[in-house]
């Protein structure tokens, strides 16, 4: 490796960087519980008896490479930490890799700062503790970054066929990764080098990501016919893929906010599926937002005066502002919602920027470099240890109520019985119900059919933005159950309901 050119000194400090970022990623890696997508990713890579996996591969949309992966690397074991280790490889891997970009554009200064924010940064950290695509893909758009330099500088055959076969494969752990492929496109056209040797090398690029993700071209588009596809102004809250929270005028600004302090700090993402008014948010959490805006906001801003200066800005902008308005558009269509995770493209762009804001003067750029690692250092403590900022503990759930259970019990989990169904290993009947589509009288007749057959119902409260904004499961069994014991987890409370006894004859 041509870091091994580098003083020894250098290298120590890079070895002890990778190091951090490994102990980061696989510290407490299966301490939380998979949540709904974590699960929605399993059953990608997994087949019942008698379906052919190979079926299934073929009409996955999201990370065909990724389920591959995935489902040879489930056959040693199914357990959570198992399942999530090769998010955290990859993301260690991203932190390296990061490194080699800011070799490869010649910032050798900023290499080290670089590897050193992303191991620390908490949205990473996040997603390379996820059973999903998210640390892959921000791997493999590094590489494609790294791949683009080398065709920007040099456009030929090989490094046409090495840009065109890293993006294939970045778009094939998650088609989000066409963004990035647009943006070098758009960048090419506002540097007038949209011609010669980088047109023609570059439709060979095109060229091979087109062929490798072809078998999904169609499936895609499949995929697309089932959805409501229209201007979502025209569409009634209901109707929205996530009602009023679709699309707001605080997702541009809340997702710097997460690159940069992630979601353990300030505000949790339970509190913000709430809708809460953001202004009360921001006086709840004003210490935390406040110390962010400051210190990442002014990072930002340097960043950007002096990435000018160097003439990378217009670059790193064309990658960020294309994925945004990629995510926006498809939200506006409300084919997708609008996250902060599908801009995985865009985050190692953003952690340059403000890379590069950093102080020139050492004593200055300690300093600065200092707050920016303490405040993602508090959010990294904060996503271990504090529950408020925890995913649901839906495996510690379905655990009560393995130990505590009663032969015809019944189990109600709105919007997470597929979480629940992949721990529980018990003989009861976990029921499917969406309580806000019921409405309560409907909810209350079903209840009532439920207490018929069974004497005990276990009603699992969480992510209740989802299926019972109303709260009306919880309001129907109170009516027609008497609770027999209640354990509150990270973001579940769990409560047994017995059945109510009928009043006796009046005297």
């Amino acid at each position: 490796m041509r870091d091994l050119d580098a003083p020894k000194s250098g290298r120590l400090v890079l070895c002890a960087v990778v190091a951090l970022a490994l102990f980061l990623r696989f510290f407490r890696l299966a301490h939380q519980s998979l949540w709904v997508d974590e699960v929605l990713s399993y059953k990608a890579f997994t087949a019942p008896a008698g379906v052919p996996y190979w079926q299934k591969f073929l009409y996955d949309v999201h990370g065909p490479l990724y389920s591959l992966i995935m489902h040879f690397w489930s056959m040693v074991s199914s357990s959570d930490l198992w399942l999530r280790a090769p998010s955290a490889v990859a993301g260690v891997l991203a932190v390296y890799a990061l490194y080699r970009w800011f070799i490869v554009i010649g910032r050798t200064d900023l290499a080290l700062p670089a590897a050193l924010f992303m191991a620390l940064n908490p949205f990473h950290l996040y997603y390379s503790q996820e059973l999903r695509f998210y640390a892959p893909l921000s791997l493999l758009s590094l590489l494609a970054l790294i791949a683009f330099e080398r065709f920007h500088a040099r456009p030929t055959t090989r490094t046409g066929v090495l840009l065109g076969t890293v993006l294939a494969l970045a778009c094939l752990v998650h088609f989000s990764a066409l963004f990035l492929g647009a943006a070098f496109v758009v960048y090419l056209a506002l540097t007038g080098r949209f011609r010669g040797d980088h047109l023609r090398f570059g439709a060979l690029a095109a060229g091979i990501v087109l062929l490798l993700i072809s078998p999904w071209i169609y499936r895609e588009l499949s995929f697309l016919r089932q959805i409501h596809v229209v201007g979502i102004s025209t569409l009634s809250a209901g109707e929205r893929l996530r009602g009023d929270l679709t699309l707001s005028r605080w997702s541009y600004p809340y997702s710097l906010y997460a690159f940069s302090a992630g979601y353990s700090l300030g505000p949790s993402l339970r509190e913000l599926h709430l809708g809460a008014p953001a202004f009360a948010l921001f006086e709840r959490h004003a210490a935390a937002i406040g110390s962010t805006l400051v210190v990442f906001g002014g990072l930002l801003v340097s960043g950007m005066v002096r990435s000018a200066r160097s003439g990378r800005l217009v670059f790193f902008l064309s990658v960020i502002l294309v994925s945004i308005a990629s995510v926006t558009v498809i939200t506006a269509f409300n084919v997708k919602v609008f996250n902060v995770r599908y801009l995985m493209c865009a985050f190692p762009l953003y952690v340059a920027l403000v890379v590069h804001g950093l102080p020139s003067g050492r004593p200055a750029r300690f300093l600065v470099a200092a707050a920016a690692c303490g405040l993602m250092i508090v959010s990294d403590v904060n996503y271990h240890f504090n529950a408020k900022y925890a995913r649901e503990d839906v495996r510690g759930a379905a655990g009560i109520v393995m130990g505590q259970e009663a032969k015809g019990d019944l189990v109600l989990a709105p919007g997470v019985e597929e979480v629940f169904a992949h721990y529980y290993r018990g003989p009861n009947a976990t029921l499917f119900i969406e309580p806000a589509h019921l409405g309560e009288s409907g909810a209350d007749a079903a209840v009532d059919g439920y207490f018929a057959s069974h004497t005990r119902i276990w009603h699992l409260r969480t992510r209740n933005w989802d299926k019972d904004p109303g709260d009306i499961l919880t309001k129907v069994l109170l009516r027609r159950g008497t609770p027999a014991g209640s354990w509150e987890l990270a973001g579940v409370v769990l409560t047994l309901y017995g059945k109510r006894a009928s009043a006796g004859p009046s005297h």
